[in-house]
C-alpha cells in the first residue's frame, strides 16, 4: 500500500459554531420560505418567520439584516440547489443524446419547482408586480438563478447542432424558447392551477420543441 496514502487524514470537520450557524440559517430559510409562501411576499413578518425557525428575532437580524435581505438569500439558497442539480444531471447525462440532456434538466426543474411548489408560486404571481420593485436585490438574485439556468442551456443547443440534433439557423433561439417552455409549463400548472401530468407533460413539450426545431433524428441517435 502507498504510504502516501496510509498517512492521510480524513479531513477535519467543520468547527462546531460554523455547524451551528449552518444549521440555524438553514431552519431560518425553510421557516421564511413557509412564511412567505403563506402570508406572501409583503405580509410575512420577521417575528412570525423567527418563531417558526425557533429562533429569537435577534438572532434573525444577525444573520439577515430585513426581509429583503432575507428573501434574497432564500432565492440564493434555492438557486444553489438548483443549479447544482442541473449540473449534475447534465455530467450524468453528458455522452447521451441531446434530447436526453434536454430531458435531465426538465425533470430537475420540475421537480425542483414542485418540491417548493407553494414558494414558487407566490414569486410567480409576484414577479411582474410590486415584487421587482419593492425588493430590487432580491429580485436581482431571481434573475441571477434564470441567467444560470439559461446559459446552461444554450452550451447544450451549441452541442445540439454540432451533433446535428439542432438546424444550425435556429441555434440563436433554441435555448431562449426551450427555457420559456419550461417556464410556461411550470406558469400553467402553479398559477393557473391547469393540472395535468408533468411528467407526462415534459415528453409533449420535448416532442414540440424537436418537431419544430429539431433535425429529421430529433436528438436521438440515428438507427444504423
Amino acid at each position: 500500500m502507498n504510504r502516501r496514502s496510509e498517512s492521510r487524514t480524513p479531513p477535519a470537520p467543520a468547527p462546531l459554531r460554523a455547524r451551528i450557524r449552518e444549521t440555524t440559517v438553514q431552519a431560518i430559510l425553510t421557516a421564511a420560505e413557509e412564511v412567505f409562501a403563506d402570508a406572501g411576499l409583503h405580509a410575512a413578518h420577521m417575528d412570525k418567520i423567527a418563531a417558526k425557525a425557533g429562533v429569537s428575532v435577534g438572532t434573525l437580524y444577525n444573520h439577515f439584516e430585513d426581509r429583503e435581505a432575507l428573501l434574497g438569500g432564500l432565492l440564493a439558497a434555492r438557486r444553489a440547489d438548483l443549479v447544482g442539480r442541473i449540473d449534475a444531471a447534465l455530467a450524468e447525462t453528458a455522452s447521451r443524446p441531446l434530447r436526453e440532456r434536454l430531458r435531465a434538466v426538465l425533470d430537475v426543474f420540475c421537480a425542483h419547482c414542485d418540491a417548493h411548489r407553494k414558494f414558487v408560486n407566490v414569486v410567480l404571481q409576484r414577479e411582474l408586480g410590486r415584487y421587482q420593485q419593492t425588493y430590487p436585490q432580491a429580485w436581482a438574485k431571481k434573475t441571477d438563478a434564470m441567467r444560470e439556468i439559461y446559459e446552461r442551456l444554450e452550451t447544450e443547443m451549441k452541442k445540439g447542432v454540432k451533433e446535428r440534433a439542432l438546424r444550425a439557423d435556429t441555434a440563436e433561439l433554441a435555448a431562449t424558447f426551450f427555457f420559456g417552455m419550461m417556464r410556461a409549463l411550470i406558469i400553467r400548472d402553479f398559477v393557473f392551477e391547469a393540472g395535468g401530468d408533468m411528467l407526462a407533460d415534459s415528453e409533449r413539450l420535448l416532442d414540440a420543441f424537436f418537431n419544430g426545431m429539431g433535425s429529421a433524428t430529433g436528438g436521438r441517435k440515428a438507427t444504423p
